[in-house]
């Protein structure tokens, strides 16, 4: 795929996503609760990290309301500015019914209290513009999850999308990072075996 191809893929999958009806995308947002619910890989996790929609992707309410239900912890990403990676923020269950977050320039909100590591979690589901039957992912464009999934981390990579994201082939690039499943309205997508979990 050029440049070009995957500028237009971009821009083609954003229009689609912002044209689907609110009542659609809140529908998405509690079928992939409802599966996730019966996955192994989010009864093992006790860290889950989880964005907070915002662009129109697969809400997350739904799947943050069920792990706080499941005494679960929850951490929320923050931009780091010297190095433009992620930390994750505990959020609780006040935090959220109240949303205590601030704004990002970027559009989106984020917690302000000070992060851990992604290394720190068990389960990390991410948000993506598309992504193929391998397990390659590509995401709005900024870059943020790439670098700071560049070395190995335990975190279970999931990521959130409605079936039409799915493309047919996506060119991995070194520091692009590959998913261990996706999931969708219609259910889970494995690309790997399921990983052993690290209780911390």
């Amino acid at each position: 795929m050029t440049p070009e191809q995957l500028k237009l893929l971009r821009k083609q999958l954003r229009q689609q996503r912002r044209s689907l009806a609110l009542r659609t995308r809140q529908q998405a947002g509690r079928k992939v609760s409802q599966h996730l619910r019966r996955q192994a890989v989010l009864h093992q996790a006790r860290h889950i990290g989880i964005y907070l929609s915002a662009f129109s992707e697969v809400p997350t309410q739904s799947i943050i309301n069920l792990g706080l239900k499941l005494h679960k912890k929850i951490y929320l990403p923050q931009i780091r500015n010297f190095d433009q990676k992620l930390r994750w923020v505990r959020i609780n269950r006040q935090q959220w019914q109240n949303r205590r977050f601030s704004s990002h320039k970027l559009g989106m909100h984020e917690p302000r209290q000070r992060g851990i590591s992604v290394n720190r979690l068990d389960l990390l589901i991410m948000p993506l513009l598309a992504f193929d039957r391998h397990g390659s992912r590509v995401g709005m464009g900024g870059g943020y999850y790439d670098r700071t999934l560049w070395k190995k981390h335990k975190a279970y990579r999931l990521g959130l999308a409605y079936e039409f994201q799915q493309a047919e082939q996506l060119d991995r690039k070194p520091w692009d990072q590959p998913l261990d499943a996706v999931l969708t309205p219609s259910g889970l997508i494995s690309f790997t075996s399921q990983k052993s979990f690290y209780k911390t």
